[in-house]
């Protein structure tokens, strides 16, 4: 009798050793799929916050700059002198194409994602020379989207603290690396529009041209060759230490997810409610700094 109870109990514990097993394997496939619908998430995540929240931040940034010009600090732009980068430096208006934008001194993606911005290396607005001003063509509210729709003779304004400013288009046309930059440097007052001719996987720029109408003021600029970044072929540098460095932190908060589904098997679902949130909070992060590694023209 003891022996056939020894032999029962014997052959319940290799059931209950059977089910576990098989539960633990039914959880090593479930977490590998969880991973993967978290990577997905994140990826959709990036394509939602090119498209979408950058618009909103580049909206948001116009607002607030605008709100500048009722404060101290709009006196710089207003004065004439030549104002700091990433501060308001003019107002561009291209009625035929429905265009309204604060622009800012400097070109960088820093600044093109709060609308478009005024290379410093080039001439003011409203001077003798190229002014060449730099605007994203499908991100950050694409300011710069319609700029191909532009025909000889329609009417460019901008307004800065030398004046109001009316340029008339008369050419266009696209850029193409080893091509004369529509940076150059021109004797007689113009103003470039700069945008990206196909945003992705091409360097080219699409440009258009328009003479000053209005009679030119005069002040100094800056003599200093543009850098890649400030013509918008390139992004940010100071971005990229922060994109690593938060890339590092999204794969640790993945390996550790994927630790925390081993050691508690039992409450696979639980965790991954928890950390889901986490990574891709943390991958939010990381993608405001991979956003301004992409051209500034973008």
């Amino acid at each position: 009798m003891t022996a056939t109870m020894n032999e029962t109990q014997h052959d319940d514990e290799l059931v209950s050793e059977t089910d576990e097993a098989v539960a633990r394997k039914k959880i090593d496939l479930v977490v590998p799929g969880l991973i993967l619908t978290v990577v997905g998430l994140s990826l959709v995540l990036f394509l939602v916050y090119v498209m979408f929240f950058t618009t909103l931040r580049q909206e948001r940034s116009q607002h607030q700059l605008l709100n500048i010009f009722t404060t101290p600090a709009g006196a710089v732009p207003l004065s004439g002198k030549l104002p700091a980068n990433g501060t308001p430096a003019a107002v561009l208006t291209i009625p035929s194409i429905g265009v309204r934008q604060l622009v800012l001194q400097g070109t960088t993606a820093v600044e093109t994602a709060q609308g478009p911005g005024i290379l410093t290396q080039a001439a003011r607005p409203g001077t003798i020379g190229n002014a060449v001003i730099i605007g994203r063509k499908m991100t950050a509210a694409a300011p710069f989207a319609n700029l191909d729709q532009l025909r000889k003779g329609q009417s460019i304004y901008v307004a800065s603290g030398l004046g109001k400013f009316r340029y008339v288009v008369f050419k266009y046309g696209i850029a193409t690396p080893g091509q004369v930059d529509p940076a150059s440097p021109v004797n007689r007052p113009q103003l470039t529009l700069v945008t990206s001719n196909n945003p992705v996987g091409s360097s080219d720029l699409y440009y258009v041209v328009a003479r000053q109408l209005t009679k030119p003021g005069a002040t100094a600029r800056v003599r200093r060759p543009p850098t890649a970044a400030e013509l918008g072929l390139a992004g940010y540098p100071g971005a990229v230490l922060p994109s690593i460095l938060l890339g590092l932190l999204y794969l640790v908060a993945i390996s550790l997810t994927v630790v925390a589904y081993r050691r508690y098997r039992a409450n696979t679902w639980t965790i991954y409610l928890l950390t889901t949130p986490i990574i891709l909070a943390v991958a939010l992060w990381w993608f405001e700094n991979l956003y301004l590694l992409l051209p500034a023209s973008m």
